[in-house]
């Protein structure tokens, strides 16, 4: 599988924008990307192995939910990774 990291997490993978990973569910995928880049563990989960509420998943542009991380996967699919944007003034 392919995940695209973007925005402010590309820090925590050496500004790198996509990564290859050989792993039978998204769950698993995630767990060698952290593995790699540890930091990014951190700022991806919650305490409680969930995704962050400011971060989204999509598999193939499908949405995820933290409940979904056990979909299978193959090398053709990919993963974003995308950080929720929130702010702005209201006049």
């Amino acid at each position: 599988m392919k995940i695209h990291v973007s925005g402010i997490l590309r820090k925590y993978v050496d500004y790198r924008k996509d990564l290859a990973y050989d792993a039978p569910t998204v769950r698993a995928g995630l767990e060698q990307l952290c593995s790699e880049y540890p930091q990014l563990a951190t700022i991806l989960f919650e305490g409680n192995g969930d995704i962050s509420a400011v971060h989204r998943l999509f598999l193939n542009g499908d949405q995820l939910a933290s409940d979904t991380l056990d979909a299978p996967t193959t090398a053709n699919d990919t993963i974003d990774i995308i950080t929720a944007i929130a702010g702005g003034s209201r006049r």
